[in-house]
């Protein structure tokens, strides 16, 4: 089971990375782009760092399998979080626009909870204390829209 688990969890990484490759081969980001997309990734990261550990104190998850965790977080969630910031920096329009906010932020929200629901299913993530898929449907929704207010304040 922990190798079908850690698999699971490089799986995510891997996806993260290659999503990430992609759009910096087709964007070929410049100096100034890469230090915004560097800044909006590690607002992500930090984000999602304490969103978890809060969580994680509260009783609402906790997360196996990982190769390695820092406190609550597995370190794979970690990358992909500044991934996932680096990749929205280059593929989003830098000016706020409800239609775009909203749609992206349900597409992900859609994926990011169709994931855990995965990791759910394999046991490397557990909900406790109340929390359920619709909550991290919600979490998702709000974290990515806001995401796209700060991506819009990086110009």
């Amino acid at each position: 089971m922990a190798l079908v688990g850690m698999t699971l969890w490089i799986f995510l990484l891997i996806a993260a990375i290659s999503i990430w490759a992609i759009a910096y081969y087709l964007v070929r980001p410049n100096k100034v782009t890469k230090r915004r997309a560097v800044a909006l990734g590690l607002f992500l990261l930090i984000f999602d760092y304490i969103f978890e550990n809060i969580g994680y104190q509260l009783g609402l998850w906790e997360a196996s399998g990982s190769i390695y965790r820092l406190l609550a977080p597995p370190i794979e969630v970690m990358v992909v979080a500044f991934l996932s910031g680096y990749t929205y920096y280059l593929i989003f329009p830098k000016k706020f626009d409800w239609n775009i906010g909203l749609s992206s932020s349900l597409l992900i929200a859609v994926v990011g909870t169709a994931f855990e629901a995965i990791l759910v299913g394999q046991n490397l993530l557990t909900y406790t204390g109340g929390w359920t898929s619709y909550h991290a449907l919600i979490s998702y929704f709000v974290t990515f829209l806001m995401l796209h207010k700060v991506n819009s304040m990086l110009k």
